[in-house]
């Protein structure tokens, strides 16, 4: 549920982009060989403390082709699990501190 519901937002907030064909397991997808540049929603995780991972659009919108189509780099599971995967993570340090249970995420400089 937690994936239709952010795909569902994304897509009502990027109506203007010509759709195009899903590919493998990526269902929203775009043709955005006309344009030059384009603006997207904002994706964001947002935790206690009020503490919120802003992702930049090349984490969750991504070229699957060279005809630019680009998909939303998230995809459905049939179990209740939601996996923040390696797209979304990449350029980003993620830190765990056990010994008091919190993650930590940071723009990675290395």
């Amino acid at each position: 549920q937690a994936y239709e519901s952010v795909r569902d937002a994304f897509k009502r907030l990027t109506q203007n982009l010509r759709s195009a064909e899903g590919v493998a397991i990526f269902d929203t997808c775009y043709d955005l060989s006309s344009l030059r540049s384009v603006r997207v929603p904002t994706v964001s995780f947002h935790f206690g403390n009020d503490r919120v991972w802003d992702l930049p659009a090349k984490n969750y919108l991504i070229p699957v082709d060279s005809d630019g189509t680009f998909c939303f780099a998230f995809a459905p599971t049939s179990s209740s699990l939601s996996i923040i995967g390696n797209v979304q993570q990449q350029g980003t340090r993620v830190s765990f501190d056990i010994a008091n249970s919190l993650v930590g995420f940071s723009p990675n400089k290395c």
